[in-house]
């Protein structure tokens, strides 16, 4: 079995885990994050915890969701965000991961979301697995994740 992943890098990001040939949902879980003073914090051993369980063989392409500065972000959240983002290109280098980018833009207009609200990606992944846990508000990051693995349906 083959497997897409599909990455939110962001705090509240998420993983998803894809079947390629089927793109069955195998897996679905939050960015892993731990405390840090009154923050939060990507937590690296828990991202290899969740690569952990597959090998380079077994991943056909791992899809980061390429982002970055927005107006108005401040300096320190600009560089909070930065440190997330690159302890998700670190995990995935490490367990060997092939990896590709994939702009919000075009894995949105790939979903058919471009123009859309945030909550269409949760209702988007709904009617592709209506069992998915992506059914709180919170859960953006999870339903993203999603769409950004299917982004790599016909791309691997």
């Amino acid at each position: 079995m083959r497997l897409i992943i599909g990455i939110d890098p962001g705090l509240s990001g998420g993983i998803a885990v894809l079947e390629s040939t089927s793109m069955q949902l195998m897996k679905l879980v939050d960015m892993p994050v731990s405390p840090e003073g009154n923050k939060r914090k990507v937590n690296g051993y828990g991202l290899m915890s969740i690569f952990g369980g597959y090998t380079r063989n077994d991943v056909e392409m791992v899809y980061l969701e390429k982002v970055g500065a927005m107006p108005g972000q401040g300096v320190v959240s600009m560089f909070n965000f930065g440190r997330s983002y690159g302890a998700v290109e670190s995990a995935v280098s490490l367990m060997g991961f092939p990896l590709t980018y994939v702009t919000p833009q075009s894995w949105k207009r790939r979903a058919g979301l471009t123009g859309s609200s945030k909550d269409a990606a949760r209702g988007k992944v709904l009617d592709l697995y209506p069992d998915a846990d992506v059914h709180r508000k919170k859960d953006n990051g999870r339903a993203d994740a999603v769409l950004i693995a299917r982004y790599g349906e016909r791309q691997a």
